[in-house]
């Protein structure tokens, strides 16, 4: 799919080449727009992703405030809300290659209040071999996997 969709996927992990609104996506089949969590503006919250395969590499989070109902997640909202870790940085490097469960804790932005915040995870693995573009390969280089998913949450 990455050389199919010039390495695009769908804001939410679906193929990119999907009609809109895409499966996972507002107003799609999984998009619903049922939130599955409430919290509150600037606290830490904990998030866990399951990766029943390890393929290195790490995590983004990003968040998308919705104005109302049927309002779509744009990657530019997406672009205006990265997430910070709690322990600094945007990006989590895996701590090892084994499978299982990741907590990270994230920042919440203070002063972001929201009835439906779409809050999606990118996974970029770094297993595949590839160009470095220093005249180099090694695994991690080049065109790597992404996965993606979200969920609708809401800030309080």
């Amino acid at each position: 799919m990455h050389s199919q969709n010039g390495g695009r996927c769908g804001l939410c992990g679906d193929n990119f080449q999907a009609p809109q609104p895409r499966p996972h996506e507002m107003g799609g089949k999984f998009g619903t727009g049922t939130i599955v969590a409430s919290y509150v503006s600037g606290s830490v919250i904990r998030v866990t992703a399951t990766l029943t395969t390890n393929h290195k590499g790490g995590f983004t989070f990003e968040l998308c405030p919705l104005a109302g109902p049927g309002q779509a997640e744009t990657e530019e909202c997406f672009a205006r809300y990265p997430l910070e870790l709690a322990t600094g940085g945007t990006y989590y490097t895996l701590p090892n290659n084994e499978r299982g469960d990741f907590a990270v804790d994230l920042l919440l932005p203070t002063g972001v209040r929201c009835s439906n915040c779409v809050l999606r995870w990118t996974y970029v693995a770094a297993n595949t071999w590839g160009n470095c573009g220093d005249g180099t390969s090694a695994a991690g280089c080049g065109p790597q996997e992404t996965f993606k998913n979200c969920a609708d949450i809401s800030i309080v």
